[in-house]
C-alpha cells in the first residue's frame, strides 16, 4: 500500500494525530555538495553577498539535515532572505511568523480562542504558529506521495523572525521536550484539543523551524536557556568581508536600481544606467571609505567594529535612486543626497555603539563634506547623555 493509498489529503485538517502517518518520512536528500552548490545559486540570484560564503551556506545545510536552526547576527546581514534561501534549497516551502515580546505559548503551541456563536460567547481551540505549521508540513508530504496532486515540494517550513525577541524559553512550553530528540519519536501534547483526534500532533521528520536573530539590539531581547540552545544549532551570519565591499555595494545597487524600476520607475528607468552611472560611483567611493574605515575595527587599537549590513547600504542606495533623475549633471551632484540618506537611515543604527565606536565615527565624518550627517550623529550623542 502506498501512502497516498493510506493517508487522506485533507484529514489533518480534522485529525491532527493523522500526521503520524507521513512523520517518519526523512528529507530527500543529504547531498550536502549539491545542496550547498544549490544554495549558493540562489544567494546569488537573490544579490545576496555572504562572508565565506560556500562554508557559511555549508554549515547551514549540515545544520538542518541534522535539525532545527538559528541564524543569528547583526541586522542588514541577510538574515531572513537567507532563510527563505535555504528552504528553497531543500525544495520546502515555507511562511514567515515574526516572535514579539507578548508571545506566550498560546501563539507558539495553540490554545482557546473566544469567539461568537448564536450571540453565545464561547472558547474554539485555536492552533498556535508550530502545530499549525507541522499540520502544512504534513499535508505537503501527502500531496507530493499522490501523483494525481503533481505536489513539487517535500516539506513545509516555519520561518520565526527576531526569535530573542520572545521569551523563548517560557513560550516554546511542551515543544521543548519535542524537539529534544535522542529518544523516541513522542508528539506534541495540545491540552485544548476537544476529541481524541485533536489533543496532539505529530511534527513530521521533514519538519524544521528556520529562526532568525538580532545579536546587537541586546537591550531589547531576551537570553537562552543552554538546554533550549542545544535544541537549535546556531550559525552566525555576519557583514562581507572587507576584499568583498566593492562586490558587496555592486550588489546593494543592482538592489536599489531593482527596487526603484518595479515601483516608480517603469520603463523609462534604465537600472544598469543607475548602478553604472559617475555621480553613483563618486558616492560609493565614500561609502567604500566609511566600511573599511568603520565596519572592520582597527586591531591596533582594539576598536571594534560597526556592523552596518548590506540591508542599510541599500537603504542608501534607493534614496540616491530617488533623488537621482533630477540631480545636475556634476559628479559631485547627489553628495548632498547621499548626506541626507547617511543622516536620516545610518546613524540612527549608531545607538548601541561605544563611545570609542563612536568617537571613531566623528573623526571619519570631520574629514568628509558630510555635515548633515555630522548633525545626526551630534544629536544621537546628545541624547545618549541627556536621557532627551
Amino acid at each position: 500500500m502506498s501512502l497516498s493509498d493510506d493517508v487522506n489529503l485533507y484529514e489533518f485538517e480534522e485529525n491532527y494525530r493523522a500526521a503520524e502517518k507521513v512523520s517518519q518520512k526523512h528529507l530527500e536528500s543529504a547531498n550536502v555538495a549539491k545542496l550547498t552548490a544549490q544554495a549558493l545559486e540562489l544567494a546569488e540570484a537573490k544579490n545576496l553577498l555572504l562572508p565565506d560564503a560556500e562554508s557559511l551556506l555549508e554549515r547551514c545545510v549540515i545544520a538542518l539535515l541534522g535539525g532545527h536552526i538559528v541564524l543569528q547576527g547583526p541586522p542588514g546581514t541577510g538574515k531572513t532572505t537567507l532563510a527563505y534561501v535555504l528552504a528553497e534549497t531543500f525544495n520546502a516551502t515555507a511562511h514567515l511568523e515574526t516572535a514579539t515580546a507578548d508571545w506566550s505559548t498560546y501563539d507558539v503551541i495553540g490554545g482557546l480562542h473566544p469567539t461568537s456563536k448564536g450571540g453565545m460567547e464561547t472558547l474554539v481551540p485555536w492552533l498556535g504558529h508550530v502545530p499549525r505549521a507541522a499540520l502544512d508540513c504534513a499535508t505537503v508530504i501527502s500531496r507530493q506521495a499522490d501523483p494525481e496532486e503533481s505536489e513539487s515540494h517535500q516539506a513545509h517550513w516555519l520561518i520565526i523572525d527576531e526569535f530573542s525577541r520572545a521569551e523563548i524559553d517560557k513560550a516554546i512550553g511542551p515543544l521543548y521536550t519535542v524537539l529534544g530528540g535522542g529518544g523516541d519519536d513522542v508528539p506534541l501534547p495540545l491540552w485544548f484539543g476537544d476529541s481524541e483526534e485533536t489533543n496532539a500532533v505529530w511534527l513530521p521528520k521533514r519538519f524544521r523551524i528556520i529562526a532568525t536573530m538580532n545579536t546587537v539590539d541586546t537591550n531589547y531581547v531576551y537570553t537562552f536557556s543552554q538546554g533550549l540552545s542545544r535544541r537549535f544549532q546556531f550559525v552566525y551570519v555576519g557583514v562581507p568581508q572587507k576584499d568583498q565591499l566593492v562586490a558587496e555595494l555592486e550588489q546593494a545597487r543592482i538592489s536599489a536600481a531593482k527596487w526603484y524600476k518595479d515601483t516608480y520607475g517603469g520603463d523609462e528607468f534604465k537600472a544598469e544606467a543607475f548602478v553604472a552611472d559617475p555621480k553613483v560611483a563618486h558616492a560609493t567611493s565614500i561609502l567604500i571609505d566609511l566600511l573599511s574605515t568603520l565596519r572592520y575595527g582597527d586591531e591596533a587599537t582594539g576598536r571594534p567594529g560597526w556592523p552596518l549590513g548590506t540591508a542599510q547600504v541599500v537603504d542608501v542606495y534607493r534614496q540616491l535612486a530617488l533623488r537621482l533623475p533630477t540631480a545636475p549633471s556634476e559628479e559631485t551632484a547627489l553628495i548632498a543626497a547621499l548626506d541626507l540618506a547617511l543622516a536620516d537611515r545610518v546613524i540612527p543604527q549608531a545607538g548601541n555603539l561605544t563611545k570609542v565606536q563612536l568617537d571613531a565615527t566623528e573623526t571619519w565624518l570631520q574629514t568628509k563634506p558630510l555635515p548633515r550627517t555630522q548633525d545626526a550623529l551630534q544629536h544621537l550623542r546628545m541624547a545618549s547623555s541627556t536621557g532627551y
